[in-house]
């Protein structure tokens, strides 16, 4: 349980630290290839662009969500959706887009995240913190050290 006395970040912060996040997450990403941002292997048969495809997907559906549309995961198509089964669904459909897609998409779902955040009203922002922060910087952080590790392992390598 929280403690009620606790204050959640502001907005501002919110936004800080998701354009941190996203700009820490961007140079893991600077200067790799096509080719190594398509190698599996970030996280197991994962790779950078599988990430991308991932965060993205996430982060359009707080969006989509906190804006009234449907939950997406209805469109996936499973029977009893687990955060793993939703995650290899996503991949699975992203499989065939282009890693140009891919990026476009990303850095879309960026800025459209960045807008929502500052646009949002007050009330749903401290009604659904957590969860905007669990798929805008948070986010980002996590996949962020993952890309770090992966290359970290491969500079290891050569």
């Amino acid at each position: 349980m929280s403690d009620p006395n606790t204050q959640q970040p502001s907005r501002a912060e919110l936004l800080r630290s998701t354009r941190e996040q996203h700009d820490r997450l961007a140079a893991q990403l600077a200067g790799l290839s096509d080719e190594q941002l398509t190698q599996p292997g970030v996280t197991d048969d994962w790779s950078a662009k599988d990430h991308l495809a991932h965060l993205t997907w996430w982060a359009r559906r707080v969006i989509d969500m906190l804006g009234g549309a449907p939950d997406p995961v209805d469109a996936l198509g499973l029977t009893d959706p687990s955060e793993d089964q939703i995650n290899a669904a996503v991949r699975e459909r992203s499989r065939e887009r282009s890693l140009a897609e891919v990026r476009a998409a990303f850095d879309t779902s960026y800025q459209d995240m960045l807008r929502f955040v500052a646009e949002v009203p007050e009330e749903t922002l401290t009604a659904r913190y957590g969860w905007i922060s669990g798929n805008s910087d948070s986010h980002y952080a996590e996949h962020q050290a993952m890309l770090e590790a992966w290359r970290a392992r491969q500079q290891a390598q050569a």
